[in-house]
């Protein structure tokens, strides 16, 4: 593999938190005390997930300095796991491409005896088709301030952002840059698009077509010109436990025909959400 990247770190979705926050609470996440980015005026919430990745919900003022589509809500970007954030800045550079820095970052995280600084290092990823989503690489330096159990356990059993799902008009034409990032090992690409698998977990760049024969009730934007970044697949360990908790809330959910449960980005912060089974 060219870049050092092993896995999704976490899945980022732009909302307003007020809102956001009641909704992923009502869709049985768990979610951590909110955070605020230190000198970047964005705050979050995370709902990690004992499998070691997150969901993100990010707030952005407007004209925030953040490598992130303009969306006003919805998935804007996908951290990708690094063995080692310096490490893939100098393989971005091998490869040709002119990108910043890596960037040390940090927000408090407010625990029961104290306040602490969880910090990263990031590396923004070059800005390649679908424009819909932003890709960077997140390194953490203190994971135990990010994953702990008391906010690990969620009541809609989702253990693992194992995927995400984006249309694209035409995948195959993307073929040869992500070959040239990922290795040629790490990609699939066919009639329904084209599937980039890191670890266990896929980037999934899907036709039309193809998405629409996955998702039959969810309706494809018209405008396709940067590509959709639609949502997330997420390993739970009960679907049935997880439509109850769906139907307890009043939050409509579906069976798609592979027969993973999915809620619709108009019940989730414009965002598609498909549950899998463990």
């Amino acid at each position: 593999m060219k870049l050092s990247l092993t896995g999704i770190d976490h899945f980022v979705i732009r909302v307003d938190l007020d809102a956001g926050q009641s909704v992923f609470t009502r869709l049985g996440f768990t979610l951590t005390p909110r955070g605020f980015h230190a000198g970047r005026g964005s705050a979050n919430h995370t709902a990690p997930l004992p499998g070691g990745n997150y969901l993100e919900l990010i707030y952005l003022p407007p004209g925030a300095d953040a490598p992130f589509p303009e969306r006003p809500e919805g998935p804007v970007a996908l951290a990708l796991a690094p063995t080692d954030s310096r490490a893939v800045y100098a393989e971005l550079t091998a490869l040709g491409y002119s990108v910043e820095p890596p960037r040390h970052l940090a927000r408090p995280v407010e625990l029961a005896e104290r306040t602490r600084d969880a910090r990263f290092i990031n590396v923004g990823l070059p800005p390649i088709a679908p424009q819909a989503i932003g890709f960077f690489a997140c390194q953490h330096l203190t994971r135990d301030l990010v994953w702990r159990p008391e906010w690990e356990g969620h009541a809609n059993g989702a253990e693992r952002v194992t995927g995400v799902i984006a249309v694209h008009p035409s995948p195959a034409d993307l073929e040869a840059t992500y070959v040239g990032l990922y290795d040629e090992a790490a990609i699939r690409s066919d009639a329904d698009g084209l599937v980039v698998t890191l670890g266990g977990d896929t980037i999934g760049l899907l036709t039309p077509e193809a998405f629409k024969r996955r998702f039959p009730a969810i309706p494809v934007p018209a405008d396709l010109s940067k590509g959709w970044f639609a949502g997330a697949t997420l390993r739970v360990r009960s679907l049935d436990r997880l439509a109850g908790i769906l139907a307890g809330a009043g939050i409509a959910a579906v069976r798609a025909p592979s027969g993973s449960l999915v809620v619709a980005p108009a019940e989730a912060a414009n965002t598609l959400l498909e549950f899998k089974a463990a």
